[in-house]
């Protein structure tokens, strides 16, 4: 983990050693309780989500981002074993298939949440959303405090 502290500035980047999920916070499933619409998360969102949060509360920051905030979260998911050898060359290539970047960075941003990275997630102003196949494995995650431009 790496915490820098400057005049105007507060970041942090951590990176989480684990194939990035699959699995969105918007894939509820819908059962119907004595007449009642009741929504959870499957199986694979729970393992997903309980992942994150014991991996991400090592590097919990010690009070809670206040200010307005950037986000940046790269994903990089293991080669597809279909990628020819020119292409796994390049390092890294786009992830342009499922899942979205938008729903999987929703079920990111959710465990920071609860982990207390920052007050409230209304106070991301900017968010970066990153993702690549690639050989570094893993989720990077970089939180700065906006500065004023």
């Amino acid at each position: 983990m790496q915490r820098e502290r400057g005049d105007s500035m507060n970041a942090i980047t951590f990176h989480l050693p684990i194939i990035p999920p699959t699995t969105t916070s918007q894939q509820k499933r819908l059962v119907m309780v004595s007449g009642k619409p009741k929504f959870f998360h499957n199986q694979k969102h729970q393992q997903a989500e309980g992942d994150l949060l014991s991996l991400m509360s090592q590097h919990k920051p010690e009070k809670p981002f206040a200010n307005p905030i950037r986000v940046t979260v790269k994903l990089v998911y293991p080669w597809r074993k279909s990628e020819t050898k020119k292409r796994r060359e390049q390092v890294e290539v786009a992830h342009t298939s499922k899942p979205d970047c938008d729903n999987i960075v929703k079920l990111i941003n959710d465990c920071m949440t609860k982990l207390q990275f920052w007050v409230d997630d209304s106070q991301i102003s900017t968010l970066i959303v990153i993702k690549r196949w690639g050989d570094n494995v893993g989720i990077t995650v970089n939180i700065e405090e906006e500065v004023n431009f």
